[in-house]
């Protein structure tokens, strides 16, 4: 019997799986099994995951229709043979040593888990991959030694992933951890963390870091602008697993609703534009409510992030939604409106163009260069601005970028040279070419 269960659940991942398993079967520690949740992968990776298992014995492979993560995940930890439990994700790798160091530590202190920093990692152009440290907490003192969470409950503020960490598999079985069974793949792991730490008596923070989490990809659900409500539906989860619990320490609920509003800033401002106002809406009526519960706490928050959460209807009309100059005025007259940048601007003035256009008025994104990838921009497909040539005499170009930043300059000198003419700033200000 393993030692450890390694989990990997894997949906559409076949770019990254094979760099992804390598890292695991390199481990110096090798009495692990590897079980492979295949969630109904519509790409290569179910045949990826084939090869493995016909390569390695210690893979497992479980092909399944697709569930979502959190169901996906339930079911891997009831197949899972080790005394420990890891979490690997699908395009992600690991360091060479992670599982002998986290096994070391975890027998020797006979610890409920243990958990690491982190890599936040790039695929630079040339191959190879940019790294960069991400320490769990800037509070040193939490680092290399034994403490219980629910003692020091500083503990609950470091960063809360779990796939940095080894647990012993008694802790989950034995108070029935289990993840929240939502549709899709979206923060699921935020219910995992929280029971965790509710359960564990003796947990170690090392100050070393062994994993390597992907910023890159694309289908990640960290870059999925259309899961509204999913951190919403997790904090909710685990509202009501403090409720369903006897004595639960009143400051965890206050540390849980300022995790959810810090939460709730990152998802105003990723999601999409047409429904951030009705977003906003949603935390107001929150914040109240947590207010009157006597659950809201502010002391750890900066001023910024407390004006947006006593006030995110002004936010998202203030500071997210930009282009108030972009007019139907303003537009009228061109057949074709291209807004040639796809980045926060881009997105701000593509939303503005759609609620402002006339009918009949084709609406264009561009970038300067794609680099081989496709793109959506506010559900438009971005194209290259050289592909936009040929219609130049009757378009207007809105240069949505920051005026007069390094890639201002840049892409105005770029239009100059294709020869375009109507070229106005994300404040209407006409651009003289």
């Amino acid at each position: 019997m393993a030692e450890i269960s390694i989990l990997v659940p894997v949906y559409n991942v076949e770019k990254y799986l094979e760099a992804c398993l390598d890292s695991i079967l390199a481990q110096t520690f090798a009495d692990f099994e590897v079980i492979c949740m295949d969630d109904g992968s519509t790409d290569r990776s179910g045949d990826i995951l084939d090869a493995y298992a016909l390569r390695d014995n210690r893979v497992k492979v479980i092909h399944k229709e697709n569930s979502g993560y959190g169901k996906t995940m339930n079911e891997a930890m009831g197949l899972a043979k080790g005394k420990y439990i890891g979490i690997v994700e699908s395009d992600d790798t690991i360091e060479q040593d992670m599982y002998q160091i986290l096994y070391q530590t975890v027998t020797e202190y006979d610890l409920d888990f243990v958990k690491t920093d982190f890599y936040a990692v790039w695929d630079r152009e040339d191959g190879t991959l940019k790294k960069q440290y991400c320490s769990m907490t800037e509070n040193r003192g939490m680092y290399n030694r034994v403490l219980n969470p629910n003692a020091e409950l500083d503990a609950y503020f470091l960063e809360k992933f779990t796939w940095d960490a080894l647990y012993k598999k008694d802790l989950i079985l034995q108070n029935k951890i289990r993840y929240n069974e939502t549709p899709g793949a979206s923060y699921q792991d935020n219910g995992f963390w929280f029971q965790t730490f509710y359960w564990a008596r003796r947990v170690m923070f090392l100050d070393r870091a062994f994993y390597n989490y992907r910023q890159d990809n694309m289908l990640s659900s960290i870059h999925n602008t259309q899961k509204v409500y999913a951190m919403k539906n997790e904090f909710d989860f685990i509202r009501k697993f403090m409720d369903d619990q006897a004595d639960v320490d009143k400051e965890l609920y206050r540390i849980c609703f300022h995790m959810r509003m810090r939460a709730y800033i990152g998802t105003l401002q990723r999601i999409d534009f047409p429904v951030k106002l009705e977003f906003a809406q949603m935390m107001e009526q929150e914040r109240l409510f947590f207010e009157e519960q006597k659950e809201a706490r502010y002391d750890r928050m900066t001023q910024e992030q407390i004006t947006i959460i006593k006030n995110p209807l002004a936010y998202v009309e203030n500071v997210l939604i930009q282009g108030r100059e972009i007019t139907k005025e303003v537009v009228s007259g061109y057949e074709n409106i291209i807004v040639y940048g796809a980045g926060t601007y881009g997105e701000q003035i593509v939303y503005r163009v759609k609620a402002v256009k006339a009918y009949g008025q084709k609406l264009k994104v561009a970038v300067t260069n794609l680099n081989g990838k496709s793109m959506k921009c506010q559900g438009e497909a971005v194209c290259e601005i050289h592909d936009c040539v040929n219609e130049k005499d009757t378009s207007l170009v809105i240069l949505a970028v920051k005026e007069n930043s390094e890639a201002f300059r840049a892409m105005l000198d770029c239009l100059k040279k294709l020869r375009f003419s109507n070229i106005i700033t994300v404040s209407a200000k006409k651009l003289d070419v």
